[in-house]
């Protein structure tokens, strides 16, 4: 059996009621991501709460495949372009809305 931490625990419990909350979960992929335990603690949330997934990558960045499969869509930006962000943005909205 593993311990888990009080932290961690709470961290889960207070993560799932935000997520439970929201209507879709939106991350913005980092590839780094991974060596963090709270990302991917709200990745697993949000997939077994069947939350819709939107993915905001920056351009140029590689998302694995299972995580675009698991994506109802992925919107990349620019960070050296002004208004692509908002771009980005108002895909993510598009797609909500269909």
């Amino acid at each position: 059996m593993t311990r888990v931490s009080k932290e961690l625990r709470r961290a889960a419990r207070e993560n799932a009621k935000q997520i439970d909350g929201s209507h879709w979960f939106l991350c913005l992929f980092n590839e780094s991501m991974i060596e963090e335990v709270i990302p991917l603690l709200q990745m697993g949330l949000a997939v077994y709460l069947d939350k819709p997934i939107l993915l905001l990558v920056p351009k140029g960045r590689t998302v694995p495949m299972n995580l675009r499969r698991l994506a109802l869509d992925v919107a990349e930006f620019d960070p050296t372009v002004p208004g692509s962000l908002d771009a980005a943005m108002a895909q993510l909205q598009r797609t909500l809305k269909q």
